[in-house]
This record gives structure tokens, sequence and C-alpha cells, in this order.
């Protein structure tokens, strides 16, 4: 893996930003940008996440920056912390870039209760939290679905979750795109992939998921606070971290596969394999977006 301190010139932009110039390697459409502050960059320095930056760059159709978060480290093709925009029209997608974990992320859900009403409970609290919420390898969620339940679950969203007693009408109001993202298509997803997601659902999986109670000891941002339903100091909340378990990495193998068999088809010529990607405006690309 090596250091790439030595390899790729960085330009210090201010306290938190570097910039890696496209003069480090003439196939770079855009420059590198890393927020890092200096303890950050001497950690970031250490394996070759850098590198990564710089190869996501030569993507076809990028534009602005390729960018990279705080948290960036080594990951396939793209760095983890990665971020890359590309031409609607002209850009491409890499499923590798998306990742296996497809619409992996953090969600906080306020509750109205207080720390004080919890205090002496939390192992109690814990235990019904374990037995209550599927996890770990291989996990089964908290039903088995049929394929055509399946398939609503795809192009409803979240939706077809509250309508199952999962959640409320007022979620969709705080969640990106009401809960569905419109254009999804089961067409576009394999056999393979519906098999392994219809046996789990509601499961938070294994790694770095979890399901963390937390109590609000401190308010940086009144509004910021206000709109995630934090309100007062002590005020219990439950941080989420999950993804789309092995419906989603499924559905990334299979793409992740089809997109390095098509380069050479699309006239592609990339630095690393694992950035194999497709033309938005291609077939290929559309059921890639629609799966």
């Amino acid at each position: 893996m090596g250091n790439s301190k030595e390899k790729i010139p960085l330009e210090r932009v201010d306290n938190n930003r570097w910039r890696i110039p496209t003069r480090f390697n003439t196939d770079m459409h855009v420059p590198g940008m890393v927020y890092a502050d200096d303890e950050l960059i001497e950690q970031i320095l250490q394996d070759n996440a850098l590198q990564q930056v710089a190869n996501v760059a030569t993507l076809p159709g990028i534009v602005g920056y390729s960018l990279a978060m705080p948290d960036i480290h080594w990951g396939y093709g793209f760095p983890v912390g990665g971020v890359a925009a590309t031409n609607a029209k002209s850009g491409v997608v890499s499923p590798g870039g998306i990742g296996f974990d497809i619409n992996c992320g953090v969600r906080l859900l306020a509750t109205d209760l207080l720390h004080a009403q919890i205090r002496g409970k939390v192992d109690k609290l814990a235990d019904e939290l374990f037995s209550h919420l599927p996890s770990g390898v291989g996990g089964a969620g908290m039903r088995d679905l049929n394929a055509a339940e399946m398939r609503s679950v795809m192009v409803r969203g979240s939706a077809w979750a509250i309508e199952e007693g999962y959640g409320f009408a007022e979620d969709l109001e705080v969640t990106e795109e009401l809960g569905c993202l419109a254009g999804a298509s089961p067409d576009a997803v394999s056999d393979t992939a519906m098999r392994r997601g219809m046996k789990q659902l509601g499961s938070l999986g294994s790694g770095n998921h979890f399901c963390e109670v937390q109590k609000v000891d401190h308010i940086y941002d009144e509004d910021a606070a206000t709109a995630l339903g934090i309100s007062q100091l002590n005020q219990i909340v439950v941080t989420i971290h999950c993804g789309s378990r092995g419906f989603g990495h499924q559905v990334a193998e299979d793409y992740v596969k089809l997109a390095e068999s098509k380069q050479q088809d699309f006239g592609f010529h990339l630095v690393d394999r694992q950035l194999g990607c497709l033309p938005l405006q291609s077939e290929e690309g559309k059921a890639y977006l629609a799966a």
C-alpha cells in the first residue's frame, strides 16, 4: 500500500483544506480537494487514500473537484469519504465508488424521554433492543418478504414501511426525497439480490453498524437541533447506522462486474480498474441508477 507522502504534492489552501494539483497526473480532469487539519492530514498520509483521490479526478465528465472528507481512508476505487460529481449528460456513475453498502448512512431518532427517566434502566433497555433488533453477520430481518412485497419496497420505499406499521406519516417529511427515489425499477435488480433482500429487511447488520442510545449534553446550533427534534439538554436520542445489507451488496457486485466488463466498449482507459464506470446516459448506467 505504501506511504503517499512523497508521491503526491499537496498545496495548502487554508487551515482545513489541501489541494492535489492536476500537474500530479496529466489524466486528472480536475484537482483534488482534501478537508483536513494538520493532525488529520498526517493520519491520511499513512495510506494511499490520496492516490485514490487523484485517481477519481480522472473519471470521464467529473466536474469541480475530486473531494475527500475528513474521514477519508483507503476504499474500493474511491477512498471511503470520497465525493465526486459528474456532468449529468457526459458524465459517469461508478458502482464501486457508490460502494457495496448502498444507502448506508446514519439517522437520528429523537425521543421525548429525558435521562432521568431511563437512569437505572439502561441494562434492561439494552436487552430489549438486542431482543427486538436483528443484527449480526448474515442476520435475518424482522420478517420474510415474498417477491411481490420486495418489489413494493423497492418502488415505494418508506411509504411501504409506514403502511406496515414501521413508522409515522410525518417521518416522510424529514426524509430525503420523501423516502423514495423516483425511477426505481425492480427489473434492474437481479434475482440473487432480490432473494438476499427478502430475508434481511429491518435488520441492523454487522461491522460498524449500530443502534446507540445517547444523551444530549450540549447544543451547538439551536436551529440545527430544532430541525432534528432536539429541544433540551439531557434529552434521549437514538442514533442508527445501517445500510442495505446483502441486497445492496449484491446490486453493487452485479454492476461492478458489468462496469468492469464494459470499459473497452465505452472507450474508457481508467487508471484503476476498480473505478469501472458507466455513462449516465447509457442503458447500463440508467439500469444501475434504477437498481
